[in-house]
């Protein structure tokens, strides 16, 4: 065990008690309000990978500052360790957060997906504004509970899609109300994810762990597993005690589009097929079809198509097969209506009428709304939206009450792929209607290990 796995949950619950339960108190009672002209202090955890964008965004931005990093490999983080010499760097998110305490106002969490969870709602139960990558949690229990304690807590909250920052959702719900798309039949979604290992895998055969490289806290909560350089750092993703494949990945990037522009909720009814696959890794080809009631459908009625693994749809409406053959094509969305087709890419850039002539034609006849949604500031930089929220003390557009329930649509994917069966769904009591091992999915199947959640 590391030296900081010692700051276990009992160690915390007192440190909490010393601060007079600021657990759950909104912020503005525990002091956490800034000026106009002050800057938000920020730890970054998971400096080496994904949090590379982070440093670089928080530095950038002109109201805020990085004064801690935290990285379980010194190596991989070492080319931010010597852009930044001067900042504090911790292997232990826990450690860094009890020594730093009255230094950080917010934490980002770039980590790998298993550890998305433990470290929000520590940092959260520590009265810390959160920015979480996505996707928000490995699971959809994960994703609710975050939801709960960030409420409870009142801290500032964003998930990292940073096409939610870009227009492309906000255009598709503007043009669908100006009537331009008529009734929404389809919405077709394929990436050329995953670029990692998945199938049926089995665990790799054990390395000595690197000196820089602390292993223990890198498993976190997830069961133990010999190190493997074919794992870490970056093939974890299509491993189910780590990640959530090609689907959970991605989707929380695709699927914004459709999920934002229609208020589409949570689907009645998901199925799924994929290549074989077991109790490890995921498949390395999956199809989806979600079904949704919704006002905005022909007949009431949305589909939502998801391919990964080199699957593609056939048959798309005023789109010819050969452009979505093409190799060059390799992600993209198609929303088609009843009088109009969408395209759009996995950022809700680049959103045109499809085929390109319909976009120009119908700029030349003026017929393209203007725009009525509040258009982000900060295009393609959820970081600095989420900075200037916290200096504002409003919550951002892609905070948790919106990021939680659409991660828990999105794993819906996953959840499905473990059935041989089409699922219905129950949003109101947030169940699959009679099938206990779908339900038992929307939970960690594996034991946390203890001392990683507060």
């Amino acid at each position: 065990m590391s030296k900081g796995n010692k700051l276990g949950r009992r160690e915390f619950v007192k440190s909490a008690a010393a601060f007079g339960g600021m657990m759950i108190l909104p912020n503005w009672i525990i002091g956490k309000e800034k000026g106009p002209n002050s800057k938000l202090n920020v730890a970054i955890i998971g400096v080496g990978g994904r949090g590379k964008a982070s440093v670089s965004s928080f530095m950038k931005a002109s109201n805020s500052r990085v004064v801690a990093f935290c990285d379980v490999d010194f190596n991989r983080a070492a080319s931010q360790f010597k852009e930044y010499p001067d900042i504090p760097k911790f292997k232990d998110y826990r450690v860094m957060l009890d020594k730093m305490d009255k230094d950080i106002d917010a934490v980002a969490v770039c980590t790998p997906d298993h550890m998305h969870y433990p470290i929000s709602s520590w940092a959260i139960a520590k009265g810390k504004d959160v920015f979480c990558e996505k996707p928000l949690t490995r699971t959809m229990w994960e994703a609710e509970e975050l939801k709960r304690l960030a409420k409870k807590a009142g801290v500032i909250t964003q998930m990292g899609n940073q096409g939610h920052t870009n227009d492309g959702w906000r255009l598709v719900k503007e043009w669908y109300e100006a009537g331009i798309l008529g009734e929404i039949e389809d919405v077709y979604i394929w990436t050329n994810r995953p670029i990692w290992p998945q199938g049926e895998l089995t665990p790799p055969q054990g390395e000595p762990v690197p000196s820089t490289l602390d292993y223990d806290l890198w498993l976190g909560v997830a069961p133990y597993q010999p190190y493997s350089s074919k794992v870490v750092p970056f093939n974890w993703r299509g491993e189910r005690n780590y990640g959530t494949g090609a689907c959970g990945d991605m989707a929380c990037h695709f699927m914004d589009v459709p999920y934002s522009a229609f208020d589409l909720g949570f689907p009645t009814e998901v199925s799924a097929t994929h290549t074989p696959f077991n109790d490890y890794s995921w498949p390395s080809a999956t199809s989806v079809d979600m079904k949704f009631n919704n006002k905005r459908g022909k007949d009431g009625k949305i589909t939502m198509h998801w391919y990964d693994g080199g699957r593609k749809p056939k048959d798309v409406k005023r789109v010819p097969q050969e452009y979505i053959d093409n190799p060059k094509n390799k992600n993209c969305t198609l929303i088609v209506g009843t009088k109009q087709t969408v395209k759009t890419n996995e950022y809700g850039a680049g959103t045109i009428l499809f085929p390109r002539e319909a976009m120009v034609e119908m700029k030349k006849s003026g017929k393209l709304p203007e725009p009525k949604i509040e258009r982000s500031k900060f295009k393609g930089n959820p970081q600095a939206e989420f900075a200037t929220a916290c200096i504002e003390r409003k919550q951002p557009p892609a905070n948790f009450d919106y990021a939680a329930p659409f991660t828990q649509m999105c794993l819906m994917n996953m959840v499905a792929i473990t059935q041989d069966q089409p699922l219905r769904f129950d949003a109101e009591k947030m169940r699959f209607e009679g099938n206990d091992s779908a339900n038992a999915m929307m939970k960690s199947l594996y034991e946390y290990r203890p001392g990683f959640i507060a």
